[in-house]
């Protein structure tokens, strides 16, 4: 019997090892400290084997399993995992959720065939279960924990106590005062408890999802506002150049007549002149071309234009292609972001002449590399991810975006800040289609 239920053991923890690393990202190098977790899951379960054959299953491991097996999986995870405290203990609960439905149906499995613990019935039930979890795990609450934890910052050891008092609740009903077996009739208690438990589960992603919706609505809606804006600053813009054109065409006439007559009197330096007062005119109906996407230009168009009027020097080499496999509304809401912020960062400068925002970018390879930099006299503060910290509540939400962003096509997002200058880089691969 001891035999069997070390082969149980074993069998459970692989399949919560297992769920744990689809469930939680792991900082890098992944592989080697994937194969690290691996090694010491198994020595964590080798040493709950041990307790279990020397100091007894039902008297000893039951009771006290908690602090021999799942505090080890708290500390190993907490060194190893990208996320933190509240939100890699979530993580961890949420596959004890999972986990204590195998163990009922375990439980109720080894009653039903034999009448007592049988440790091969409940270990093949268990396996089931975890297969049939396996779907739902990857597919839905895998993508939808990831975004939890790269949006959420607060309310994390709130469902955490949701998900502990549910836990104690099934712990209590299967094992206290003694193990389920002698009292079969709380099956159905336990069933209940496992049920409810996965109902609060399922509230907490499904208001997730709820929250998620109404921020890509604004999102939505803040990349229309973008994208109206610039239209009508580029309709602006086209207005005023045919208007200029049409001015310029009426009064062409005139200008050939009074330029043939410097011409005819051997004026040159007349005539020079006034075909450099008419180049000036012409110029003045150009609309300004940043890059080759029209989406993009059209926004580096309204932001830079706004720039501009505000005594703020601009230079520009962006070479971006009309083409890209990204959506180019996205990457112009980056720009937004991005340049509005370099602006609010100029206007704090009362030297003029230090008033210059330059953007740079080089396309090689269906690679983008992008450099925005300004100058910044205030420090400014990084945490530890290297996103900087707003100084007033109702600032960060673009940065916040672009990191959006950057984790939605596989971009790298940098900022930093070097002798008073502010920089943000950004490297996008695979542009073409």
């Amino acid at each position: 019997m001891a035999d069997s239920t070390i082969i149980r053991l074993f069998v459970s923890q692989a399949f919560l090892c297992y769920y744990f690393l689809i469930l939680i990202p792991l900082k890098e190098p992944k592989k080697q400290n994937t194969i690290i977790i691996i090694l010491a899951a198994i020595l964590i379960t080798a040493i709950n084997a041990f307790v279990i054959v020397n100091f007894g299953l039902l008297s000893f491991y039951v009771r006290f399993y908690f602090l021999t097996l799942l505090l080890p999986y708290i500390l190993l995870f907490s060194y190893f995992a990208i996320y933190k405290g509240a939100k890699m203990l979530f993580a961890l609960l949420s596959v004890e959720v999972f986990g204590n439905v195998a163990i009922i149906n375990g439980l109720l499995a080894s009653y039903l065939l034999h009448g007592e613990n049988n440790p091969l019935a409940d270990t093949i039930a268990r396996i089931v279960t975890f297969i049939v979890f396996l779907p739902l795990l990857y597919k839905f609450i895998r993508p939808q924990y990831l975004k939890m934890a790269r949006m959420l910052n607060k309310g994390w050891w709130v469902l955490n106590f949701v998900l502990i008092i549910s836990y104690v609740l099934a712990y209590y009903v299967l094992f206290v005062p003694d193990s389920i077996f002698s009292r079969p009739h709380y099956f159905i208690h336990g069933y209940i408890g496992i049920i409810l438990s996965l109902l609060i589960y399922a509230v907490i992603f499904f208001l997730f999802i709820e929250i998620q919706s109404k921020v890509d609505t604004e999102r939505d809606r803040q990349l229309l506002s973008i994208q109206v804006g610039s239209l009508a600053a580029q309709s602006a813009a086209i207005s005023s150049s045919e208007e200029k054109m049409r001015i310029l065409r009426h009064d062409m006439r005139h200008h050939l007549s009074i330029l043939g007559e410097h011409i005819n009197n051997k004026d040159i330096e007349q005539a020079s002149e006034f075909l450099h007062h008419i180049e000036v005119q012409l110029s003045e109906t150009d609309r300004p071309v940043y890059c080759k996407n029209k989406v993009i230009n059209a926004t580096l168009s309204y932001y830079l234009g706004y720039a501009t009027q505000n005594n703020i020097t601009i230079n520009a080499e962006l070479d971006i292609p009309e083409i890209i496999n990204i959506n180019p509304a996205e990457l112009a809401i980056v720009f937004a972001n991005a340049i509005e912020n370099a602006i609010n960062a100029c206007l704090k400068i009362k030297d003029f002449s230090q008033r210059t925002i330059t953007l740079i970018s080089r396309y090689s390879k269906d690679s983008l590399i992008l450099e925005i930099s300004n100058p910044s006299f205030e420090k400014v503060r990084f945490n530890e991810k290297g996103i900087p910290v707003a100084l007033t509540k109702d600032h960060g939400t673009g940065v916040l975006s672009m990191f959006a962003f950057a984790k939605k096509n596989n971009a790298i997002l940098e900022f930093s800040q070097e002798n008073n200058i502010f920089y943000l880089r950004l490297l996008i691969n695979s542009l073409t289609t």
